[in-house]
């Protein structure tokens, strides 16, 4: 038995009626939330119910007191009056709301399927556009259900790159929703317990006639998902859900469709993800969809020159330890920035053996005000939609991986704060020890929507992630900050400041222990008006990737400790962090020899080989009484080394090897 742990996703479809300030609107869960691991050591650890919504006043208002309530089954309503959004910069808004009901989840649940509603009350806006997404991480005993498991995987929707028109547009390509229904996933006894479409952009708003976002799959079942006003001539950013489970047509390919009502060239670089939630056997399934969600980039700021001679570059090398085959599926990179103008992002990624061959452009178009983030998602596998123009993707195999982004900006210093994420799919083979094994990606709620007081420094109460087995590796650490600002300077200036530190507690190498580690910084150029936005910032290099990280320039992941964010002194935020890993380890050993006396508490470290010029140090190991000496490290492919010193006399240094 072992106790494992994971994050699920249901969601309630985007509604686009108007609501009148201060009515209550209850929503029903289009799906009841199934979990078939209770039992055992089965444990809620961090539980949200995330709210999108948008305002739908032609004199744009300010919105007071948010109260969002969430039961499961015949339980009494739990409800959370949450802090007041900033006041309205006289433009549309749009509102990311959170709401931790982790609390109220434990107390209610029972059994392993329960039905279950939300309440929401936004007083002093009329508004629009309403979506519910609740994220479950909780802890489960793998032996509770040892044939029924249930997992989340997200598969990335590639982003358009024209405006929508009041024609019918495909989003994604030509088969944007793969056969989810069908042949897609490779495990047995699969159920489909929800699928929902998350599609996102910036509505480029630039006139005064309102108009509504419409999907559609396979050219039926029309749906309104976004609804802007075009009085105020606020461009926001927006998203919005669309739950597609059960449609017979999910069989096969699907092509998705969107249009603008009323007004044509509206809505830029819409994309996002279709994700699903499916239950399986665990036990008779030989092939495993592995999703992961990691930081798509490690840097923020300037997006860099205006020609490939002078772009930006990140990269980083993906240790992957599933078993072979691999197929890798559908992956690509979604991406956030700000800028009050237009311009066009050139971008392209590539892998150890594989490459897209040219960079996609995306245009980012600006309305009469910036009153929101903009956002793209690009597919890097080879099943892309733009062709020859971006051709090619990355590749897989076993053990280390590189992957690497290139990227500019078409216009001089256009183009601000990027952050994102990656979604990487791939099928492989099932690990000997189960699918609890494979890498996972686990959402753990920092603090919801946080106090916009004037202080520049807010702080979070202390939070402690779950990472149940001993030995893990750490593949991906994302913190998700949403932020509602109001921009400090003068139109297209530096309005906007994002500063994210982890506290250093009294265990940590760090500073002697004592402070606080600047983890994340970032610089928006905007409007000076409201602006809603998400910012996904990735801290892996400060914190311990695996159990015995011996580099001490690094706060240990598992300690609980408090997070601060500045972003001025006039915002709303919210935070959370993605952290993704595995249970794939292997046996590091050796004995040594011509030691004096009987051979123990001899320091042995342990090194990988990064290149012709550089090892690293990966492991404290210490001999016992015969000069043995083991550990655990996380993958075989590396070449490794050891190095011994009981003194002077006794040093010795091992041959070249592998973890076995």
């Amino acid at each position: 038995m072992a106790t494992r742990i994971k994050t699920i996703e249901y969601a309630i479809q985007s509604t686009g009626s108007t609501l009148a300030a201060a009515t209550m609107k209850e929503f029903t869960g289009n799906t009841s939330i199934y979990i078939p691991e209770t039992g055992g050591t089965f444990a809620f650890k961090s539980v949200i119910l995330q709210v999108e919504v948008g305002e739908d006043d032609a004199t744009p208002a300010t919105m007071t007191t948010p109260t969002v309530a969430f039961r499961t089954g015949n339980s009494a309503f739990s409800s959370t009056v949450l802090v007041n959004p900033v006041a309205n910069s006289g433009e549309e808004q749009e509102w990311t709301i959170t709401s931790d009901i982790t609390a109220a989840m434990g107390s209610q649940w029972t059994g392993t399927t329960m039905p279950w509603y939300a309440r929401t009350t936004f007083t002093g806006v009329v508004t629009s556009s309403h979506s519910i997404k609740l994220m479950i991480t909780y802890q489960y005993d793998d032996t509770a259900a040892p044939e029924r498991q249930i997992k989340t995987v997200r598969i990335p929707i590639e982003s358009t790159r024209t405006l929508l028109t009041t024609s019918w547009q495909t989003i994604g390509g030509v088969r944007a929703i793969p056969a989810i229904s069908g042949s897609y996933f490779p495990e047995s006894g699969i159920t489909i317990r929800q699928a929902f479409l998350e599609l996102w952009g910036n509505a480029g708003t630039n006139a005064t006639t309102n108009f509504a976002l419409m999907v559609r799959e396979n050219g039926i079942n029309p749906r309104e998902i976004w609804r802007t006003l075009g009085a105020p001539n606020s461009a926001t950013w927006g998203k919005g859900i669309v739950d597609i489970t059960g449609q017979a047509a999910l069989t096969g390919n699907t092509v998705l469709e969107a249009l603008v009502t009323t007004t044509t060239n509206r809505w830029c670089t819409i994309g996002g993800m279709i994700v699903v939630t499916y239950e399986f056997n665990s036990t008779t399934s030989t092939g495993i969809y592995n999703s992961l969600m990691l930081g798509a980039v490690d840097t923020s700021g300037t997006i860099g020159g205006t020609t490939s001679a002078d772009q930006m570059v990140w990269e980083r090398n993906i240790y992957i330890e599933e078993p072979t085959p691999f197929i890798m599926k559908e992956s690509g990179l979604a991406l956030w920035q700000n800028d009050s103008g237009t311009y066009t992002l050139n971008i392209k990624v590539s892998g150890d053996t594989a490459a897209q061959s040219g960079y996609t452009q995306y245009i980012m178009t600006s309305g009469g005000v910036q009153a929101g983030a903009y956002s793209l998602v690009h597919r890097i596998d080879t099943g892309g939609q733009y062709g020859p123009v971006g051709g090619g993707g990355m590749s897989l195999k076993r053990g280390k991986n590189l992957y690497r982004v290139q990227c500019f900006s078409n216009t001089a210093q256009a183009g601000w704060n990027l952050s994102g994420f990656l979604l990487l799919n791939y099928v492989s083979d099932k690990h000997p020890s189960g699918v609890g094994v494979h890498a996972h990606t686990v959402y753990q709620h920092v603090s919801d929507n946080i106090t916009a007081t004037g202080s520049r420094v807010n702080t979070t109460g202390t939070i402690t992630p779950t990472i149940p087995e001993t030995n893990y590796y750490l593949i991906g650490l994302l913190f998700w900050i949403n932020y509602s600002p109001v921009g400090n300077g003068t139109t297209g200036g530096l309005d906007i400041d994002f500063t994210l530190n982890a506290e250093i507690v009294s265990t940590d190498p760090v500073n002697g222990g004592d402070g606080w580690l600047d983890v994340y910084d970032g610089t928006a150029r905007s409007d000076s008006e409201n602006l809603n936005g998400y910012n996904y910032a990735a801290v892996r290099t400060s914190f311990t990737r695996w159990n015995g990280d011996p580099d001490n320039g690094r706060l240990n992941f598992l300690t609980g400790r408090k997070y601060r964010l500045d972003t001025g002194p006039l915002w709303t935020g919210s935070l959370g962090y993605w952290y993704t890993y595995n249970n794939i380890t292997y046996t590091v050993s050796g004995t040594c020899t011509g030691f004096s006396g009987n051979g123990s508490g001899i320091p042995v470290d342990i090194y990988r080989v990064v290149s012709s010029t550089y090892d690293e140090v990966i492991l404290n190991l210490t001999t016992i009484a015969g000069g043995s000496f083991t550990g655990q490290w996380i993958d075989n492919t590396d070449t490794l080394f050891a190095e011994a010193r009981q003194d002077d006399t006794h040093v010795g240094r091992s041959a070249n090897t592998n973890a076995a």
